[in-house]
Parts: C-alpha cells; structure tokens; sequence
C-alpha cells in the first residue's frame, strides 16, 4: 500500500513538472514569437505616430508603381532561382547518389560550401569575378552585365544550391530496386526508366526543394543587397522602408507581403509532407544498387566537378581578394586588410567577437529549448492540447522571413507601455528592457532557425520506442530520468546536429539581426555588408574566410565528434540487448 501510494505521488509530482515545462514552453513562443507578429501584424493599420489609419498604408503601397515592381521583382528571380537551383541540384544529387563515380564523399562535402559564409559574399565574390572591374570583366573584356537581376539570380543559386542538392539526396536515397528490375525486365531503356519510374519516385522531393528555393531567394536580404544595383525587392523594401526612411508602418506593410508567398509555400510544404508520409518506402523495398555504365559516369564525374569547381573558385577569390593589395590591378601580397583593429573605425575586433558570442549563445540556447520541447511535445503525456498548438508554433518559423521576425521585435520589445487596440488601455511592457541587448539578438536567432531543428528533434524523438515512457511510468521513475538517461543519449547525434546548424547559421545571419543590433552588438555579418557598402571590399573578404574557417572547423569537429559518439552508442545499445 505504502509503494502505491509513492508511485502515485511519483506520478502526480511528473504530471506537475511537465504542466510547469509545457507553460514555459508556451510562455516562450508568447513572447518571442506570437507578440511580436501581432505587434507588427498590427502596425499595418497605424501611421508612424500609432494613429489608425485603417487600410491607408496598403492603398499607398499598392498604388506605388515602384513598390509594384519590386513584388514582380520578387517572384521573377524567385521563380527562375527555384527552377535552376532544383534542376541543377538533382543532376548533382543524382550523380551521388545513383551513379559508381569515383570521390562521392568529396562531392558531398563539396555541395555544402556555400552554407558556411554569408549569402552577401556570394554577391561580393561574383563581383570580384564578374563585376565592372572584376577579374574575368578586365582581362577578358566579357560584361555580362551582373549588376541587377542576373546577379541576384547568380549569387541565390549559390545560396540555394546546398539545401536543393541536401532534399534531392535524401529522395533519391529512398529508392526500391525492385522497380527498376521492372523496368529492365520491360527492356525500358535508360531516358524512360528516368521519367516514368525516377522522377515520380522523387516528386514530393521536387517539389519541395522548389519550394525551400523559392522561400529562400524571395525572402534573403544579402545578395540583393550587393549586387542587386537598382533592381529592388522586397526585402531591400523592406529595409529602406525601416532603416533609411524610419517609416515603420510602411515597412510593416511590406513584411506582410513578403510574408504571404512565404505562407502558401509553408503549407504548400506541409501538405506535401503528409502526402509523401503515406508514400513510405515498404518495409520490403530493397536497397538500390547503380548498374555498371561508364559513360553514365564520366558525364556525372565532369558535372559534379564542374558544380564542385565552381564553388571554389567562388571562395578561392574572396580568400585571394583578402590577399592582396588592390583587385585585380595590384596583386601583390598583404596582409594588411585582416587588420580588424583598424576597420570599421576600430570596431572590427569587437564584430568577431560578437558573432561568436551569437552563435555560441544561439547554439546553447537553441539546443536546450529545440530539444526540451520537442521532447515534451512528442513523448509528453499531459496537456496534449497545448502541445499540439506549442507544434505548429515550432514550425511557424519556417514561413517567416528573418527580416520579418526583426521587424517585429523592434514594434514590441522596443515599446515600454503597449495600447490595447479600441479600449485606449495602456499596459506595461516587462519586456522592452530587452530592447538594445544582445540576449534580444540571441533570442530572434534562436527563433529564427527554429522550425529546421525542431524537425530534427521530432524526428529522432519519434523514432524512439514509445516503451520506454510506458515502461518508467509503471516504475514511477520520473520522466526527467528517462529524457537525460534514455532519450537523450540515443538522440546525442541529432543533439550534436541541432547544435551545428545553430552555430554555422548564427555566424552567417544577415536579415534575423538586421534591425535589432547596436555599436557595441555588431556582428560580424552585419560589419562585411557595412563594409561592402563603404567599399571596402578587401576587409570584408577578409572577414569573410575567417567566418568561413570557423565554420568549416565547427563542421569538422561536429563530424569526428559525432563519429565517436556514434561508436560508443552502438555499443551501448548491443550491451542492453
């Protein structure tokens, strides 16, 4: 009788924790999410003094020829962004992943390069390259006009590539090879066998790498923003609308619009994954085996390495750009552009070290709560309703452009007293002390790349046996003990992976801190698009490498860590058995 009533108090003490963790949780995506929308979502209907104003800003908007442009602007590189990043990324991806070619681990590695520098160096280096006196422009005398749309097409290919090859990759992975045997006893030939039985199979991947691309290139601010010349888009609206003209109604306004594709394409998006979860591999697909064809190969070998090349050259002429004393007419050595000291009127040092204060902060923070919750949401057994609403806010993220999630954060956490809308009440904002911090910046970062982690999280928590939780209850051993003994340590690759994307992503963030930093919480992000904008070209390169080492370093050791702890866990999963 005594045991009994231990094992109910037990349970009634877990239920407790896990009400107060499901609270915070809520209280969290409160604050740091669902105020701020509301907040900016709100000023659309307000003029610069908080005067309502109705449906004013969007009539000013829309009858702005200008501003008309810049949305066609949006959808056009978009699109063609889109279309070339997935056509590209599926002959890369293909060529990995269903040819014998020889170096598929480079190629893999190779494909990732552009992650681990901001989306502005991408313009910078084509600029260097292809810009009025770039290296190829001078010596070659070919101008392929880059200033504009065909650069910002270029550099979001760049940017885009990665993540459409990284889907393209797993759908090709998840073939049955019993189909193709089909085919070949149907003496299909090769071209037929590729339409009527490769691409259907990979058709939810399709599309949504179009959508991820499409997402990524309408709502990113660095590349536009270097070589996009006079050719606007919303997202450098966006910033001259808040930045250049403080008409934050007006910027407001904008982020709405940059919101809305953003949104169809984020349930676009979920839909499609609930379509392809019922089109699940079977568990008697057999695994896929490339056949024999050397011409098949050598024509993914030279692709792939002329994919590969391209992006190092990509970074080969930032890192010689930050070499030498004045591109391309000097091209003696020096070392004086990586005196941080010096630039940005000695601020240059401080950039460094803020950056990594962001993504050390933002991984830490980001690994705890992307974890925690997911675990509460997934393996939790009170409050389910709350938890399913706490699941659509961790993915909400994903359909909000990180200059929107700024955006926002300046309309709350900057406003000491909040007004209730048609009650002329005014309540107190605990919150604003916030404003100007870099706990601020550290938090819409951690926001910002939300949604990517959580799904990594879900995903590894729901591979878990539901056992576990069922056979601890049983037990009255707390939940805690199961999260930090049994899930926690089955899960430490997906962990170590969380952490990874926080970092390498903090360090290169351009739109999520654009409007929330100060002079003392510059990032170093932030200090290469200052640069580029004063026309110092030659520092920013050199911060530039020195963002993309750190990264490509954290990446390493994220692998020889993992590979590690991987090792020990097989071991300790075949000790149980």
């Amino acid at each position: 009788m005594a045991n009994k009533k231990v094992r109910i108090k037990s349970i009634h003490i877990g239920n407790l924790v896990q009400r107060i963790m499901i609270i915070i949780m809520f209280a969290w995506f409160l604050i740091f999410l669902i105020m701020p929308m509301i907040m900016m979502f709100g000023q659309i209907f307000s003029d610069n003094q908080g005067n309502w104003v109705g449906l004013k800003n969007f009539a000013d908007y829309f009858s702005n020829p200008l501003m008309l442009s810049s949305i066609v602007h949006s959808l056009t590189v978009s699109i063609v962004t889109a279309l070339a990043s997935t056509v590209i990324g599926l002959l890369y991806a293909y060529g990995v992943t269903r040819t014998r070619m020889k170096l598929k681990k480079m190629y893999r590695y190779l494909a990732l390069l552009p992650i681990f520098i901001p989306t502005m160096v991408h313009g910078m280096a084509l600029i260097y390259l292809f810009g009025r006196t770039g290296l190829i422009t001078t010596k070659l005398g070919i101008d392929i006009g880059l200033y504009g749309k065909t650069g910002i097409i270029m550099a979001l290919i760049v940017y885009c590539l990665p993540q459409a090859y990284m889907i393209l990759s797993v759908a090709l992975d998840s073939a049955d090879n019993r189909l193709y045997e089909a085919a070949e006893v149907m003496d299909s030939s090769p071209l037929r066998t590729f339409f009527k039985v490769t691409l259907p199979s990979i058709r939810y991947g399709l599309i949504n790498s179009f959508i991820v691309c499409f997402t990524m290139s309408f709502t990113d601010f660095g590349a536009p923003e270097v070589v996009g010349g006079s050719y606007s888009v919303l997202a450098t609206d966006i910033y001259r609308q808040v930045v250049g003209q403080q008409k934050m109604s007006m910027g407001a306004v904008v982020g709405v619009v940059l919101t809305i594709p953003a949104m169809i394409s984020f349930i676009i998006d979920i839909a499609m994954q609930k379509k392809n979860a019922r089109n699940e591999l079977s568990s008697k697909a057999v695994t896929f085996t490339p056949k024999d064809s050397k011409a098949r190969d050598i024509f993914y070998q030279v692709y792939c390495s002329i994919i590969s090349l391209i992006f190092i050259i990509l970074i080969a002429t930032v890192a010689l750009s930050a070499f030498v004393k004045v591109w391309p007419y000097n091209m003696s050595f020096t070392l004086k552009h990586f005196d941080f000291g010096a630039a940005l009127h000695g601020t240059g040092v401080i950039s460094f070290v803020n950056s990594l204060k962001l993504a050390f902060g933002a991984a830490c923070l980001g690994t705890v709560l992307v974890f925690s919750f997911a675990y509460l949401i997934e393996k939790g057994r009170t409050m389910r309703k709350l938890c399913g609403f706490c699941r659509f806010l961790a993915t909400m993220p994903m359909a909000l452009p990180g200059l929107v999630l700024g955006l926002g954060y300046i309309m709350f956490f900057n406003k000491p007293w909040i007004e209730i809308p048609f009650l002329n009440i005014a309540v107190s904002n605990s919150f604003s002390g916030l404003y100007g911090t870099f706990a601020i910046m550290i938090c819409c970062t951690t926001i910002h790349l939300f949604s990517v982690t959580y799904v990594t999280a879900g995903t590894a928590l729901k591979k878990l046996d539901r056992e576990y939780e069922n056979v601890a209850e049983s037990m009255s051993i707390p939940f805690w003990q199961v999260f930090t003994r049994v899930s926690l340590p089955m899960c430490i690759n997906a962990v170590l992976e969380i952490f990874m994307y926080f970092f390498v992503n903090s360090m290169v963030t351009v739109s999520a801190v654009v409007f929330l930093y100060t002079a003392q919480s510059k990032p170093v992000s932030i200090a290469i698009l200052n640069m580029d904008d004063n026309g110092d070209y030659a520092a920013a390169a050199a911060m530039s490498i020195l963002i993309f080492l750190i990264n490509v370093a954290v990446r390493t050791i994220y692998e020889f860590v993992n590979a590690v702890l991987v090792r020990r866990l097989n071991r300790w999963k075949g000790g149980t058995k």
